[in-house]
This record gives C-alpha cells, structure tokens and sequence, in this order.
C-alpha cells in the first residue's frame, strides 16, 4: 500500500468510526446542540465496531470488510441525508463555537495535556528502545497484544494472553483500535492518540451532562471530572518542599495504602474500556432525566446495549441509573418507560457468552481489603473537595437522580463485590465522579468567584502528581533487540502461533509480533474471569516446561499447543540454563538467535 493510500485509509477509518453513523441517526431524536456533539462520536464508535464484528463473524475480519461496512454507512447516510435533514446544520455548530471561545480554549487544552502525557508515557521511543510508563506500564501492553493479536488473525479473538481462552467482554475499545489500524498497517501511536481523543469525548460528555446547571456549572463540573480528585497532592508537594522529591516515586496514589483511590486522570490516561463506558453513562444519565421522551428512553436503552462489550461495569452504572430512573418516576409511570430494556436484547450475545466470568457476592471484598483506617477520613482525603461540596451542597443543587446515583455508586463497594477481582471494585467511585463532578461544580458556580476558584485548584492539584509520574518514569517495555523481534514474529511466523513464554508483563512476541502465548500478569486474565487455580496451573506448566526434562517440556507443548518457545530477558533471568537445554533438544529448531531466541517445535 502506498502512503498517500494508507493515510486517506486511516482518515476514512476515523471519519466512519467517530462520525458518520452519529450523524446518520441524531436527526431521529431531539437532542439539543450540545448533546449532539457528544452523542456522534459516542454513538458512532459503539455502531460502528458492532457493525463490523458481526460481518466479520459472518464474512472473516480483514481490510475489506471494514471498507465495506464504511461503503453500508455512506450509502446509509445518503439516503437518509436525502430523506430527512437535520435540526441543526455545520454552520450552526460554527456559530456556537465562536461565542464560546474560552469553552472551546479549555476542550483544546484538555485534549492538548492528555496527549502531551500519553505521547510521552506509551510507545515513545528513546535510544534504548520502547517506552510504557507511568499510569500504563502495567496494563496498556494487555491492550497491545489484544490489538495486534487480532489485526494478526485472531478473530474471533482467544485472550493472547491465555491462549486457548475465549475473550467475551472488555476488548471492544481494543477492537475499535485494531479496525483503524487495520485501515493503515502497523501504527503503534494510534493507540495513545485515541485514548487523548476519549478523554476529549468525556469532558464533552461530562459539559453536555452539566449544561443544565448553566454554562458556569457545565466548565467547573468538565474541569472536576477530567482533572479533580481528592488530596493526595500533598505527598508530592511535601516532597517537593522536603527537598525529597524524585520524577519517579509515584505521589498520585498508594496502592492497598490510605491514599488508596486512583485519581481520575490516572484512570483516563489508562483505563481504555472505561474510556468508552464513562462518556455512555454521562450521556446515558443525561437522557434518564427526560423518561417523558420516549425516543431517549429508547436511546439510552440502544446506547447502554452496545456498550456491554466495551466495559461490563460501565453496563451495569447505566442499569443503575435507569432503575433510579424508574423510581423517581414510579408515580407517572408509562409503557414507554420498560424501552431502556432493549439493551438486554442487544446486549444478550455477550451477556451469555460472559455470564460465568462474575458472580455476585453479598460481601464488601473490596472494603474489606482495600478500606484503610477510619472509612469516613479515607473517602475525605481520596476524594476531597469535590466529594464533601457534592454532601454540603446536595439538598441546594438540582439533580435528583445524579444525588441518588452518587449514593448508589459509592456505597456499592462497601457493600458487594461483582467484579472478578475485588480491587475493580474501585471502579464504581470512578463511575460516582461522574455525578461528583456535576454536582460540585453546581455547586462551586453558586458561590462567590475567588473561592470557588481556590476551591476548583484544591481539587485539580492531584493532577500535577498524575502528569509528573507519567513524564518522569521512562519504563522500558521493550529493548531495540525486542522491538526487532517482534517484528519479526509478526513477518515470519503462522498467524494465531502459541508461543511459550514467561508469564510477564512484557511480552514482544505477543505485544508486538501479535501472536498468542500460554499465560501472562496474573491479573490480566483473572480480571477478564479467569480462577485463580487454572492460572497457577498455567504458571506451573510453564515452570516446568523451562526448567524440567524434555517428556515435561513435550507434555507441555502438547497441552497448549505451543509452536514456538521464547527466551527473552525474563525467561534468562528465571530460568538460568534454559538455553543450553534446548539446544541439546532435537526436535527444538533454533529459527532466530539474537540477544533473544526463538526455537519452533519441530515433531
């Protein structure tokens, strides 16, 4: 593919999923403006990922499919274009930007600080090769290996990380990813740009949300909610003041700690199923509040279906919203009202798929575990200002519906867990940061000017340890000698290989090459439903296989299905003598020899 042909694919990739199905279908309800704007990018990545899984289901997944699928939208949009027009026109849209200069200034700048911090933490390279840092050393390389697994041929996709293991929920942002590279080749920096380009849809989401409490309400509340938290920053300025303080040393937050809660940059710059799943439950609550409107109880019931797929947790806030929803108005209610449960419909093939991945416990695993010292000063400190002027100020603020949602979604970490693992019960105060931010920041508007604004920095300054860490770390996630390798895998090797590996975080035949490997990081497949036992299993298995006699390592092989067997720095490193081993096996052919090996199973 030429340049020129690569680029107007990846510009058609991005205009057909984050544009054109929003503005094919926002004519048929009556949104105002400012919903508009959040609803075509949010309705259109949920859409259009959907539209093309299921073709890929029936049709294989290629480059093909998804021009044909971005050929059924542009026909589709033609002929509703033709048919019915639109309330509000590109001119209008113009207009309102103009008046709303300092608006747009702070979108720009959200936008602008996300992608400065991810352009420097993921996949930015240096003279020792890759780096992913910061918030994502950890789990953005999970969300690589699921990207070019499948861009690989693992479609529909096993966990790359567990092969053998199907993936049913928390991989359609991924997915989403992997469709636009699809459309270019091999794009690595996508990935950072679009976790930037979501974070810039959530403030949208979080302003659209907002409006109603006046534009004043709607900045203060999109500032909060993108960069608010609670008062961890004092570890940093301590430190800062101490004459201790080290780029490195992680001031945002203490995991199992007292400053026990990830500020929700943190999660922003990271989190990518929550990165679709926040902006769909913005957007869902503001369509709640109008259960009159048929048509956006519909709505938010076809929004809420699609985005099980992307985040399960995300689901499950919507279904809280719209039960609250039904509750405040049980007195007026209409047929109309039980619409929202199109989303079971649509949300049932992976809702069956996914069904024995949790379990509902009657229990506070998360509390129990992670809830330090007194709980009333450990949510004061995690969640700061925002999280008292949202109790203060919760009888003098409107939004019914946001109060008992607020309440609803933080007390259920203190009171269940539903998650596979407990410590993603945090998530639910990510989701509460939502109304948080909404109600502070009606509330902040109806105070005086200055105090307000002190209040608003008391409340963003956790943000300055987020960023520090993230551009002051310089985590290697692969050396040059890796990256080379898994290009190679990628040129070189069968599609939908196992390799066997150690059970790292860092992986370059899977997180590079895209190809499938035995197990990795614990939690990775234990947060996507996994048990504890099958994966120490694994663990064992490849313990053995490493440092057993040749009948172990066959055994293995032949368990898993393993066609290539990796030594890499951490297989050198926990297995010492693995190397000579192999060589002294025949049916073990050395296929790459390097700084790292490869050997392929030959038998």
């Amino acid at each position: 593919m030429s340049f020129v042909s690569v680029h107007i694919g990846l510009l058609t990739g991005l205009v057909f999923t984050f544009l054109v199905p929003g503005l094919i279908f926002h004519r048929f309800f009556s949104l105002k403006l400012h919903e508009i704007i959040v609803f075509v990018p949010v309705f259109s990545v949920l859409v259009s990922t959907q539209l093309i899984y299921y073709l890929s289901l029936a049709f294989g997944y290629s480059r093909e499919i998804i021009f044909a699928s971005f050929l059924v939208l542009a026909v589709f949009y033609g002929l509703v274009n033709s048919r019915k027009t639109s309330a509000y026109s590109f001119k209008d849209a113009l207009k309102i930007t103009r008046l709303n200069k300092v608006l747009l200034l702070i979108f720009l700048l959200i936008f602008i600080i996300s992608a400065v911090v991810l352009y420097r933490s993921v996949w930015f390279e240096n003279d020792l090769g890759i780096v992913i840092t910061g918030s994502n050393w950890q789990d953005t390389p999970l969300h690589y290996e699921i990207i070019e697994s499948i861009n690989n041929g693992n479609f529909p996709p096993e966990m790359p990380y567990y092969a053998g293991d199907s993936m049913n929920y928390h991989y359609f942002v991924d997915f989403h990813t992997a469709i636009l590279e699809k459309t270019y080749g091999f794009l690595p920096k996508l990935l950072p740009f679009l976790n930037a380009a979501f974070i810039l849809v959530f403030a949208l989401s979080v302003y659209s949300l907002a409006r109603v409490n006046g534009k004043r309400g709607a900045i203060l509340a999109t500032v909060i909610a993108t960069f608010g938290w609670g008062l961890s920053y004092i570890g940093l300025f301590s430190a800062l003041t101490g004459g201790e303080f080290n780029a490195a040393t992680n001031y945002m937050y203490q995991y199992n700690g007292f400053l026990g809660l990830p500020p929700i940059f943190d999660n922003l710059l990271q989190q990518r199923p929550m990165l679709i799943g926040l902006p769909v439950f913005a957007f869902v609550l503001a369509l709640l509040r109008d259960m009159e409107d048929k048509n956006k109880v519909i709505l938010a019931g076809v929004v809420t279906g699609l985005l099980f797929p992307f985040h399960a947790v995300s689901f499950i806030c919507a279904y809280a919203a719209y039960f609250v929803s039904l509750l405040l108005n049980s007195n007026f209610f209409k047929r109309h009202h039980l619409y929202f449960l199109v989303s079971a419909v649509i949300a049932l093939p992976f809702l069956v798929s996914s069904s024995s991945s949790a379990a509902i416990t009657f229990a506070p695993l998360w509390a129990l575990s992670f809830l330090k010292d007194n709980p009333v000063l450990f949510y004061i400190v995690n969640l700061g200002i925002p999280f008292l002027l949202s109790f203060i100020f919760i009888t003098k603020v409107k939004g019914t519906i946001l109060k008992i949602v607020f309440v609803m979604l933080f007390l259920a970490p203190n009171i269940i867990s539903i998650t596979p693992n407990s410590w993603d019960m945090y998530k639910f105060f990510i989701f509460a940061w939502v109304p948080i931010a909404v109600l502070s920041g009606a509330a902040l508007a109806r105070i005086r000017k200055s105090l307000a604004l002190v209040l608003l920095l008391l409340s963003v300054l956790t943000t300055a340890s987020v960023i520090t860490y993230n551009v002051g770390t310089s985590s290697q996630a692969a050396s040059w000698d890796e990256y080379n390798l898994g290009m190679w895998v990628r040129n070189n090797t069968e599609e939908q290989a196992v390799f066997l590996t150690y059970y790292s975080i860092h992986c370059p035949p899977t997180m590079i090459g895209g190809r499938l490997r035995v197990a990795s990081y614990v939690n990775w497949p234990y947060g996507h439903g996994i048990a504890l036992e099958d994966i120490d299993k694994r663990f064992d298995d490849i313990d053995l296989a490493y440092t057993g006699s040749e009948d172990d390592l066959r055994q293995v092989i032949e368990t898993y299905n393993v066609m290539y067997i990796y030594v890499g720095n951490d297989e050198l490193s926990h297995y010492p003598g693995c190397v000579a081993r192999f060589n002294s096996i025949e049916w073990l052919e050395p296929v790459y020899s390097e700084t790292v090996q490869v050997y392929k199973v030959a038998y």
